[in-house]
């Protein structure tokens, strides 16, 4: 089977640290007592910052975040697993210029110091649906409403939950807690091919 794997919040846990920086961004730069929103999952939704103050906290820190985040607990093992199984495994990220200096670079300096095998990378991948069509990739793991919902209408779509993705439900939405219950799906869905 061809997988196609997101990175922020699928392999890793990068909202966490995310949601530091950008407080801290918020209180020392932008000034303007904004209160975070608890549904956002990325800086342009944290909070209302203009596109400007955006920018520049991407071009300012968001490799530094990225570069900080955990791995899942189970994410590298079950991706290895997967992959010696005779899976295709894709890395697909939305990470892009300009709000990383060097996305491909960075994404795959991160991937190789934290020991995850894949077999193609792709980064700055805005129609992620579009990929997954020209790859026949078989099964998504997603994190983000605008990628899961259309990705879902043509294949399953494995979906760790979320506060910000949970109105994500229906056909090919699949909802996990962690990576283990990942490799159950996709075993499930090996056997009944």
């Amino acid at each position: 089977m061809n997988i196609g794997i997101d990175i922020d919040n699928t392999i890793t846990n990068t909202l966490s640290i995310l949601k530091k920086y950008c407080a801290i961004y918020n209180e020392k730069v932008v000034k303007r007592n904004l209160k975070m929103n608890e549904e956002g999952y990325a800086s342009f939704n944290l909070y209302d910052w203009t596109e400007e103050e955006n920018k520049d906290f991407c071009n300012k820190y968001l490799e530094e975040v990225v570069l900080k985040a955990e791995v899942k607990e189970n994410a590298k093992e079950v991706i290895e697993r997967l992959k010696k199984e005779g899976n295709t495994i894709f890395i697909i990220s939305s990470r892009i210029k300009p709000m990383f200096k060097t996305p491909y670079e960075t994404t795959e300096k991160y991937l190789k110091e934290k020991g995850i095998e894949y077999d193609n990378l792709l980064v700055g991948t805005i129609d992620k649906k579009q990929f997954c069509i020209e790859h026949k990739i078989d099964i998504m793991l997603e994190d983000e409403p605008h990628h899961i919902i259309p990705i879902a209408e043509m294949i399953p779509v494995i979906v760790f939950e979320e506060n910000y993705n949970k109105q994500c439900n229906g056909k090919n939405i699949i909802k996990v807690r962690n990576w283990n219950e990942v490799y159950q799906f996709i075993e499930q869905m090996k056997n009944m091919k």
